[in-house]
């Protein structure tokens, strides 16, 4: 009697097809469990074993057993040995320490001789109650419709699943997806925090050596913005009306974002030394109706108490019609400079300024279009250092000023605006998990308009935030 083969996991990944783990052919008997129950034709007519034996020639070895699987398989929820901390990130529960600063992330190394593969779960989820009044000066010519006091709730639950093949040279294969599940249901797919999948990516490398990535992912972080400013909140916008010109705050961040459109990264990550880190990011694909290229290169020192961070980005965007000759190029450089002095306080000071050069269709220069921008900035944490009832206060201000090409009347004056924004913030942990936040933003901007006569103008918006989030 045979009795059916019951395959793990492992197993069953590598015999698709009939191949067994070291890609030979399986002999009959093995490759189904209905063969091996006896409910094949071919299985119920093979003749009686002394016949088989007298007709097989002497030569013929019995087959092999299969050998043993040699990957560990398993499903768990990420421990605390896959957020790497060969120097302090920062404060425990401090904004700095959400950061990996350039790390292999999730780290999940083979852990015993041979080979493993872990299905790792993790995420995060948080749910935001927010308000905000916002008032433009006099002269704004979007006044009637840019006076306004707005309630807001939003929320945000993202499953991150990563399944990670580990040798146990070093040597690895990693995936990741991270799902997104949002609470405000009238938003579209394309619309700010409306995506419903964040990460989808591929790498191979060595742990703590290098790796090679494919997909949507964010870049390195070099711009720190402390416990406020989060995305898609009524203090990162600041305040800038519906109708208002465009301006946002810049920290290397042209191609640090995930892109909208179908386009992706490539990025070489390098690690020569356990304090040096090192991304040269790339980024190709169509955003709209513009083929884009771009290309991101970020260092990082990471001494643990003193972080210094830096790099520069250029992007391309043309047009897919063929004849037209619309180029948008953006170039930039930024830096930063953390320290953390556990278990009490971090801090640090960012600077970034970058300039955007547009030419339309005719291959003339858009001067509204053609602009620098400069933002500089700082945030401080402090802690009280409890283990067990975390609280930590916040403060952090980012300062931004923009200025085009548009010279209307030809006199050397061109359109100019700023943007300051500020938060406190003060946030409990409890059983260290759930994180409460409350803050409290303020923003100012100005406009300046060349024209006849110029059109000059203020924002000004307060908010108060309150945020529940989970880790896990």
């Amino acid at each position: 009697r045979t009795v059916p083969r019951v395959l793990d996991a492992s197993s069953r990944a590598h015999d698709e097809g009939g191949q067994d783990v070291q890609g030979m052919q399986q002999p009959e008997r093995l490759r189904g469990n209905e063969i091996e129950a006896g409910h094949d034709d071919r299985v119920q007519q093979r003749e009686p074993d002394h016949q088989r034996s007298a007709l097989k020639p002497a030569d013929e070895a019995e087959p092999a057993p299969d050998p043993a699987s040699i990957t560990e398989v398993g499903v768990q929820r990420l421990p605390a040995s896959a957020y790497p901390q060969p120097q302090t990130r920062g404060l425990a529960y401090g904004s700095l320490s959400l950061t990996f600063h350039g790390l292999q992330w999730p780290f999940m190394p083979a852990t015993a001789k041979g080979s493993r593969f872990v299905l790792g779960l993790s995420g995060w989820g948080w749910v935001d109650t927010a308000y905000e009044t916002f008032g433009p000066s006099a002269n704004n010519p979007n006044i009637g419709t840019d006076n306004i006091k707005y309630w807001k709730q939003q929320s945000r639950l993202l499953l991150r699943v990563t399944p990670t093949y580990s040798l146990d040279d070093g040597w690895f294969i990693q995936g990741q997806a991270e799902l997104v599940a949002t609470e405000d249901q009238s938003i579209a797919r394309g619309d700010t925090g409306g995506a419903d999948t964040d990460d989808l990516w591929l790498r191979i490398g060595q742990w703590n050596k290098w790796d090679f990535q494919v997909g949507r992912y964010e870049g390195w972080e070099v711009f720190h913005l402390g416990m406020g400013l989060d995305q898609n909140t009524f203090e990162r916008l600041g305040a800038v009306g519906t109708n208002d010109p465009g301006i946002a705050y810049y920290g290397l961040t042209d191609n640090q974002f995930r892109t909208s459109g179908a386009a992706g990264n490539l990025a070489f990550h390098y690690y020569p030394l356990r304090i040096l880190r090192f991304e040269l990011l790339g980024m190709a694909g169509s955003l709209g109706r513009s083929p884009t290229i771009a290309t991101r290169p970020v260092a990082i020192l990471d001494l643990g108490w003193l972080k210094l961070k830096g790099g520069v980005e250029y992007q391309r965007q043309g047009d897919q019609t063929v004849g037209n000759k619309d180029v948008k190029t953006s170039k930039g450089v930024g830096g930063a400079i953390q320290f953390v002095f556990e278990p009490h306080i971090e801090f640090g000071l960012n600077a970034a300024q970058g300039t955007v050069w547009t030419v339309d269709k005719i291959a003339q220069v858009d001067p509204t279009n053609s602009y620098t921008r400069t933002s500089f900035g700082g945030f401080a944490n402090v802690s009280n250092g409890s283990a067990k009832h975390p609280l930590i206060f916040g403060l952090g201000a980012l300062y931004t000023h923009t200025e085009d090409q548009h010279d209307l009347l030809s006199n050397g004056v061109v359109d100019k605006y700023w943007l300051f924004q500020g938060f406190a913030a003060v946030q409990y942990v409890a059983f260290q998990q759930l994180y409460i936040k409350l803050v409290g933003g303020y923003s100012r901007g100005h406009w300046l308009q060349v024209g006849s006569p110029p059109i000059a103008f203020d924002d000004e918006n307060y908010s108060v935030r309150l945020r529940f989030s989970f880790y896990f």
